[in-house]
């Protein structure tokens, strides 16, 4: 008599993948339209940029687009907002992977500069300079740009503690760096290759020792 065979098992099932809510599906189609917008704002610029184009890249319909956001401008301005973390987070990386010891400030002017020479964050600043004739543009601007500038604030005082908390001066100092850096990333729009910037860059990390070395 042969031995028992062991009985068979079944067979394993395969996992089902969790089912999105709503909520999660409803801010994938929220990302993939900011990305879509961001990408298409650098590839084509504010004047040609529509939200058929955006809508497409990002696999959707164009009502599906206005169920997420009203208007054109307010795409426009959310998809900036989405960008800024980003940037922050690789401007820190950058001046961290500095070696120890280094001058930070003229590491922190230079990762600035960096910074404005991303193409995504110069397409940001032409919705800056095209918002001076669009109202809307303007007003949906003005609502994200307030919390990046305090973002950017604390950030640079996370990077110089000690001087933060001593110098009278620090937010104003670190204002003007970010506009000085700022000006000359939209000239250098028109003069990419133009060795002024370097000296520009020099100028201000010089600017910024003296301003932040302690006070007699």
């Amino acid at each position: 008599m042969s031995p028992k065979s062991a009985p068979k098992k079944a067979p394993a099932k395969a996992a089902v993948p969790a089912r999105r809510t709503q909520a999660e599906r409803r801010e994938t189609t929220r990302r993939k339209l900011l990305d879509a917008t961001i990408e298409a704002l650098v590839e084509q610029g504010y004047a040609r940029l529509t939200t058929v184009e955006v809508a497409k890249r990002a696999g959707v319909s164009q009502g599906a687009l206005f169920t997420h956001f009203e208007t054109k401008e307010e795409l426009l301005a959310v998809a900036v907002e989405h960008l800024f973390p980003r940037i922050i987070q690789d401007f820190l990386a950058g001046v961290g992977a500095r070696p120890s010891g280094k001058d930070r400030v003229g590491a922190a002017v230079d990762m600035l500069w960096a910074a404005y020479q991303r193409p995504e964050l110069q397409a940001a600043i032409e919705l800056y300079v095209a918002a001076r004739t669009v109202p809307e543009l303007q007003k949906a601007l003005a609502a994200v740009d307030g919390p990046h500038r305090q973002n950017l604030h604390r950030v640079a005082r996370e990077l110089f503690p000690d001087v933060a908390a001593t110098h009278p001066d620090f937010d104003d100092v670190v204002e003007l760096a970010l506009d000085a850096v700022q000006g000359a990333a939209v000239g250098g729009a028109a003069r990419p290759e133009d060795p002024a910037h370097r000296r520009m860059l020099d100028t201000l990390a010089r600017f910024m020792r003296v301003a932040f070395a302690p006070k007699d």
